[in-house]
């Protein structure tokens, strides 16, 4: 048997990890969280900040779209990562022009897997890929996603062709959409140059400013990032579901209830309110996955007293995740 064949059939016993987009918030997280469970892992992307990173991590600077580079290692776990979350309009870019960026590395990597054919490889999608009116109450699985915007139709595209890339007996493809994130080393980049609500929220309060939440108070679902590591770990030792699954955790918090939190955590921080623009899409519901059933997702208070010890922008040490109860063990 080749070595792929028999790491399919014994299970996920290989422990190399392909992460790009590793130099993005998700990435990062990723990359950090597989090698706090003893995964070798090799990142790749466009560009790494200098300040955030992992010395376990080994970086390649490369542009997927040119393909993947050759002195990239087999892995046995691929997690495609990469994603340009900017609006076409602020790249200065036409949709078309942007549905291509983010598609042509996408490409790439799904090459290199029927190249290499690793045990198992992931496409992170997202909830982005929904519209508001798409669910009543929360967004399942089950639910058709109509998104319209160049992100959600681009991200739409890319379901469409990992799922198109599966060959029964060989590489496992899973995909997974993730919603709202928070979470360390979350900073502002050319390709992601908005950050989150509790990432801004807690600039605004060590600057002593007010946190504006939305009138309108919605709700949104709330994952801490060093979660997802040991919850994909969990998927990728499982049979495909053929679908898309939504990963995150069941924690939903209203927009005001959240940044109250926030302020709890900052003396004298007050808390404001701001007119509505847009819509905000219900909260994702996560996918009854089996191998996640038990899993212990991080509470909010939780995950934001981690980021308080984590200071301004590092890392949450592994072993102070553990004293503070976080990392995704079973319940």
């Amino acid at each position: 048997l080749r070595s792929g064949e028999h790491r399919r059939r014994t299970g996920m016993n290989g422990r190399t990890a392909l992460v790009t987009g590793a130099g993005g918030f998700v990435g990062q997280a990723l990359a950090t969280g597989l090698a706090d469970r003893g995964w070798d892992v090799v990142g790749v992307d466009r560009a790494f900040d200098a300040e955030v990173g992992d010395a376990r991590v080994a970086r390649i600077v490369a542009d997927l779209a040119d393909g993947v580079p050759a002195d990239v290692p087999t892995a046995d776990l691929v997690v495609h990562a990469a994603w340009t979350t900017t609006d076409p309009e602020t790249l200065g870019v036409t949709a078309a022009e942007y549905h291509e960026a983010n598609l042509r590395p996408l490409a790439a990597t799904l090459h290199f897997c029927a190249r290499v054919t690793p045990t198992a490889f992931v496409f992170l999608s997202s909830s982005g890929v929904f519209a508001p009116d798409d669910a009543t109450g929360g967004l399942t699985d089950a639910d058709v996603p109509t998104g319209s915007t160049p992100y959600a139709v681009a991200k739409r595209e890319g379901e469409a062709r990992v799922m198109a890339a599966a060959v029964p007996g060989a590489t496992a493809f899973h995909i997974v959409r993730l919603g709202y994130l928070f979470g360390p080393g979350e900073v502002a980049r050319p390709s992601r140059p908005g950050v989150s609500l509790v990432a801004r929220w807690f600039a605004a309060a060590r600057e002593g400013g007010p946190l504006e939440a939305r009138s309108d108070d919605p709700e949104r679902e709330w994952t801490f990032t060093p979660d997802l590591a040991p919850a994909l770990e969990r998927v990728v030792q499982a049979p495909p579901a053929g679908h898309p699954i939504h990963l995150g955790s069941p924690h939903v918090c209203r927009d005001r209830a959240l940044a109250g939190l926030v302020a709890d955590l900052f003396p004298g921080t007050e808390v404001g309110t701001v007119p509505a623009v847009g819509r905000v899409k219900p909260p994702m519901v996560p996918s009854d996955v089996a191998a996640l059933r038990g899993f212990a997702w991080t509470d909010v208070p939780m995950g934001l007293r981690a980021l308080v010890a984590g200071g301004a922008h590092g890392p949450v040490p592994a072993a102070e995740l553990t004293a503070l109860g976080v990392g995704g063990e079973t319940a």
